[in-house]
């Protein structure tokens, strides 16, 4: 008999695995710790013949016995290794008893056997990934939901979405510890019910995520908040027209406003982008992402990654996806609610926002309760915390908008903890690259449109890997906390800002941004930028750009900027031979030796992934600057001078460590300086660099050289100060001017580099300035400073070369009056 169900089980599963599908999974639990554990017992959400079959084949494709072997012990022989939480409801077995007498038995077993153990491990499955959603009665009926009935249901379940089955075998739980933490079995047979359940209902809740209404039905919900009222009726008055007008106008940015996520759309895009990503990446590379699918199962997460391309929509959803959780609504910018993309975009979990809300209240409130909508609903949502892309490759100073908005939600209800997810995304080559030079140096951003999309499109290839790092998560009850201690014992209502709101929002966005840097990924692209962009001519030996490819590694390993900083694999001649493959790098055959180079097409782009990655090098790249300048330095000093120009650096790049941090991190990389022989200590402690007919002195130059630009452009904005003089112009006139005189000096030192007179650096310099009260606004609204503006110029000298100075003097002669 036994033989025969074994049988009739693999015909069935035979049959069944003609249509289904089960997708590849990287999150199982260790596998080979059930394999060595001789005494587990599997446990399924439901009762299932076609899930217990399913569930069954992934088991035996992992290389473990499967699911209806008995348990191999003889006091327990009758029972299978398999248990339901749910019983299969029927019409006839109302009260057919679940898994609570099973569990007691085992447990009974191991209370006179102290010496065993045995393993609940659950196995999580669904027919698809859809929640339970309004959008027709088929959807509702067919959706991986939180209810299940009917054998009919689960056979057109199979059929319509057995092509898309996801299966994860779970961290398994160990009963003997249970048993030892209570001796009163009918407590501990409730308590291992109730975390299975729970267990159940987590993993679902960041897989599926949670029921999805109707667009039209959370709208009309939406219209109906006090808030929105509000607004309506604000709006009606103001403008002098009907209540009916203004609660039409809602209406109408609440649906241009809302996502309206569609199963189907996403299981179409996958197998679009799937296609996609081959044709035009060698592969996506992601990591970090365990603990978010841990914190996804009871908390509401945020996804704060940079932008860098239009694609970073697609590729963070799409990654999320494959890794088994909910696919996020994402906030875009209603640029991209163009004809037939935007309606794909939006079904796909995209909701639109306006670049500014230029003070309508209306709009105001509507978006304001969506979002709180999406967020109290248990929706993860994606948006971009500095706005626009970055076309520098640097990170943005973030926009504080919609942090700001997520925030006063949390206020209004904090029943479940809100966690910011950063993440990073590095490209080996972006596709947008050619625009953004353009617009850089002054071109006007085109608006985009289906046709230029398509076309761009078509014209993708060999675009290298993609990188997805997950940062450290920032949790903001915890920063709140810290913050404000008593918010939770106070009441917010949703246009409540309390004093303390502002600055707080501040610090959270700054920390945000720092966090994606923290998470950089390294590549062969962007540290063969870095180095060949740090030579006088853009070309290098092939021994010296071997050496420095290994100095940049080891500086990061020997002295880690982050724990998530992650590293290139393979060795520094496969890196070079990739780049040359990709055609980022050109070899120059020499008989004295091979050279390295950018072709001229490549050369201004390459700062680009330069700039990804700039931040990493900053510190190690001043201590040498100041070295190579100084004809020998005491390592008092060099704090000194490090203490001086730091903060400046800090807030422009981003940079996770304070500068005490910084100071106290400097020793630590001067010692390794001298390790690596790129220094050397005299017997007064002076610190000096190599020879100049040494390879390490050139070494030492080109590390210096990483941070070169970014003082020039400094020097260069203080002297245009100094030459105005205190109080005789604006912000506005000084940013202006800084940048003409940066493009001037480009221009006459041929250095095509439109980053270096990038108008938002000289803003976030300026404001730093002021930040550290350097600069005060006088009540004129002019810029008044003291003599500490002259001692910065004197003292950059310490650390910009000759030619340089010179070069800034020059150009700034020619500054204009201040008007």
């Amino acid at each position: 008999m036994q033989s025969l169900r074994s049988s009739l089980r693999r015909v069935s599963q035979t049959v069944l695995f003609w249509w289904v599908k089960v997708g590849e999974n990287p999150h199982h639990t260790d596998i080979d710790l059930l394999k060595s554990n001789k005494h587990c017992v599997f446990v399924l959400e439901h009762e299932s013949t076609s899930d217990a079959l399913v569930a069954d084949h992934k088991l035996r494709q992992l290389g473990l016995a499967g699911l209806y072997p008995k348990i191999d012990i003889p006091e327990l022989a009758d029972e299978p290794s398999l248990l339901t939480v749910h019983p299969r409801a029927s019409m006839i077995r109302r009260n057919k008893a679940g898994i609570t007498p099973r569990i007691q038995r085992i447990l009974g077993y191991l209370a006179e056997h102290p010496d065993e153990d045995i393993l609940l491990v659950p196995v999580a499955l669904y027919w698809g990934r859809a929640a339970t959603s309004g959008n027709s009665l088929l959807s509702a009926f067919l959706s991986s939901n939180w209810t299940v009935f009917g054998r009919f249901k689960k056979l057109l379940t199979v059929l319509f979405n057995g092509r898309d089955t996801y299966v994860e075998i779970n961290e398994p739980i160990s009963l003997r510890q249970l048993v030892l933490a209570d001796k009163d079995l009918a407590v501990t047979t409730r308590k291992v019910a109730r975390v299975l359940r729970i267990h159940f209902r987590r993993v679902r809740t960041a897989v599926i995520g949670p029921d999805l209404s109707h667009k039209r039905v959370m709208i009309d919900r939406l219209l109906q908040t006090e808030p929105v009222r509000n607004a309506i009726a604000q709006h009606a008055k103001a403008k002098k027209i009907s209540l009916e007008k203004s609660r039409a106008l809602a209406r109408k940015h609440a649906l241009n406003i809302a996502a309206n996520v569609s199963y189907g759309t996403i299981r179409i895009l996958e197998i679009l982008l799937t296609k996609l990503w081959n044709k035009i990446y060698n592969g996506i590379i992601l990591r970090g992402i365990e603990p978010v699918r841990e914190l996804a199962k009871d908390h509401e997460i945020v996804y704060v990654p940079c932008h860098r391309s239009h694609i970073d929509y697609l590729l963070l959803s799409y990654s999320l996806h494959n890794h088994g959780l909910n696919v996020p609504h994402i906030a875009a910018g209603e640029n991209l609610n163009m004809p037939i993309v935007g309606n794909i975009l939006r079904r796909g979990g995209a909701f639109f926002i306006r670049r500014s809300f230029g003070g309508d209240k209306l709009y105001t409130a509507v978006f304001n309760e969506y979002i709180h909508t999406v967020f109290t609903r248990g929706y993860p949502v994606e948006y971009f915390v500095e706005g626009g892309r970055s076309r520098t490759g640097r990170m943005r100073a973030p926009a504080t908008g919609t942090l700001a908005m997520t925030v006063r939600s949390h206020l209004r209800d904090n029943s479940r903890p809100v966690v910011f997810i950063p993440v990073y995304i590095g490209y080996e080559k972006v596709f947008e690259g050619g625009s953004y030079l353009g617009e850089l140096k002054g071109k006007v951003k085109k608006k985009e449109n289906l046709f230029d999309l398509v076309k761009t499109v078509k014209q993708l290839k060999n675009y290298g890997h993609v990188f997805l790092n997950f940062g450290e998560p920032l949790k903001l009850n915890d920063q709140l906390n810290a913050q404000q201690p008593d918010w939770q014992d106070k009441t917010y209502g949703p246009d409540d800002r309390p004093t303390w709101m502002f600055n707080f929002i501040d610090r959270l966005s700054i920390d945000v941004v720092t966090r994606i840097n923290s998470a950089a990924a390294l590549n062969p692209i962007n540290l063969i930028a870095t180095v060949l962009l740090s030579t006088p001519r853009q070309a290098i030996e092939d021994r010296l750009l071997r050496n420095q490819l290994q100095l940049l590694i080891s500086l990061q390993k020997d002295a880690p900027y982050s724990p998530y900083v992650t590293y290139p694999e393979g060795s520094v001649d496969e890196w070079i031979g990739y780049a040359i493959k990709m055609g980022k790098l050109r070899l120059i055959p020499q008989k004295l030796g091979n050279l390295y180079g950018f072709d001229s097409q490549n050369s201004v782009l390459m700062a680009y992934y330069r700039n990804n990655i700039q931040h990493l090098f900053a510190l190690p790249s001043l201590i040498a600057a100041l070295i190579v300048r100084a004809n020998g330095i005491s390592v008092e000093l060099l704090l000194k001078r490090i203490a001086l120009i730091y903060p400046y650096v800090r807030s422009e790049l981003f940079i996770q460590d304070d500068r005490d941090q910084a100071l106290a991190k400097t020793a630590d990389i001067v010692e390794l300086l001298l390790s690596y022989h790129l220094i050397w200590r005299d017997d007064q402690g002076i610190l000096h660099s190599p020879d100049k007919a040494q390879d390490e002195s050139l070494q030492l130059q080109y590390l210096a050289n990483i941070m070169l630009p970014t003082l020039e452009r400094y020097l260069l904005t203080l002297s245009v100060l100094a030459r105005m003089g205190s109080g005789q112009c604006s912000q506005t006139v000084l940013e202006n001017q800084a940048q003409q005189m940066a493009q001037r000096s480009a221009l006459l030192n041929g250095l095509d580099a439109p980053e270096f007179f990038d108008k938002a650096l000289f803003k976030n310099f300026i404001q730093t300035l002021k930040a550290l009260k350097v600069l005060t606004l006088n009540e004129d609204s002019k810029l008044d400073f003291d003599h500490r503006i002259q001692d910065v110029i004197d003292q950059a000298g310490s650390v910009i070369p000759d030619d340089v100075w010179y070069n800034v003097y020059q150009v700034t002669k020619r500054s204009s009056p201040p008007t």
